[in-house]
């Protein structure tokens, strides 16, 4: 991949599991409902938060431009990595359990934003950490990162 002289290139994709979402919708509904029509006190029916949380970060959205790598959840910024801070940057499978599971994980060496197993965009810091978040299309996120640091 090259980007032609005088041109800007950027990536952005949303990541996480389809199904999230929608059911957190399905959920906060169905928690309003029956809290309507049972008159029980909304904080003692424990699915109306679940619903919310599913709603809210239940996907993340990444992006990858001339400034660097950002991953966004709920519209907040989440990790951002300037171009300065990232040595080096591939794709590969990742398993939920090589990243510490659903969810963003903190282990030795590595975070991660794993919302399912699959395509991942790995990053390697220059502070000898890595960050993966788990992305479809991280092939072409990898190589405009590559592609950027070499332009620097």
């Amino acid at each position: 991949m090259s980007t032609p002289a005088g041109r800007r290139a950027a990536w952005s994709r949303d990541a996480g599991p389809a199904w999230c979402v929608p059911v957190g919708l399905v959920v906060v509904v169905a928690s309003v409902v029956v809290t309507l029509m049972t008159a029980v006190a909304w904080w003692l029916f424990p699915a109306l938060p679940v619903g919310i949380l599913l709603i809210l970060f239940g996907s993340c959205r990444v992006a990858v431009d001339a400034r660097g790598v950002t991953v966004t959840v709920a519209r907040l910024p989440l990790r951002r990595f300037p171009l300065d801070s990232i040595v080096a940057a591939r794709s590969g499978y990742a398993r939920l359990a090589d990243l510490g599971g659903f969810g963003y994980r903190i282990m030795p060496g590595r975070h991660t934003v794993s919302l399912r197993p699959g395509d991942a965009l790995w990053l390697e810091l220059k502070s000898g950490r890595e960050f993966v978040v788990t992305v479809d299309d991280a092939e072409t996120a990898a190589n405009l990162v590559m592609e950027l640091l070499e332009g620097q």
